[in-house]
């Protein structure tokens, strides 16, 4: 009986685990997590940090009702901090994946976009969208 009880527990105490790992990142890009969660996020992976930032960043291109409009959460809700986080990640990758291949700065970086563009086309959107305005 104890060790049911105790495979119980461990059962329960890893499916939290895990449920809570699943709520990092999860929220749409659109939207803020609360001040606390985002703290979390950033204990957990500090890349969360530069996603934040980018996100804030994006502000000074779009109008204040961008992240509001309706045909924006149409089209953009199910992007998530989580998948700007595992973009940019792996933008970092490419890039020290092929800087010993591509001397130069610019060409390595046009090369890097063009792989990141056809990997992750929704922020590719996203990002297309928001620049478009802020150029307008």
């Amino acid at each position: 009986m104890k060790k049911f009880l105790l495979i119980t527990f461990i059962i329960f105490g890893c499916s939290n685990l895990n449920e809570k790992s699943n709520e990092i990142g999860s929220i749409s890009i659109l939207n803020y997590p609360e001040e606390q969660e985002l703290e979390r996020w950033i204990k957990i992976d500090s890349g969360y940090k530069r996603v934040f930032q980018v996100r804030k960043y994006f502000e000074f291109f779009v109008n204040d009702s961008f992240f509001e409009d309706e045909e924006n959460i149409s089209e953009f809700n199910e992007l998530k901090w989580s998948t700007l986080l595992e973009y940019q990640n792996r933008y970092f990758d490419l890039l020290d994946e092929f800087k010993e291949y591509i001397d130069q700065e610019e060409k390595l970086t046009k090369f890097v976009d063009s792989v990141i563009m056809a990997e992750y086309p929704k922020i590719n959107d996203f990002t297309q969208k928001i620049f478009k305005l802020g150029s307008n």
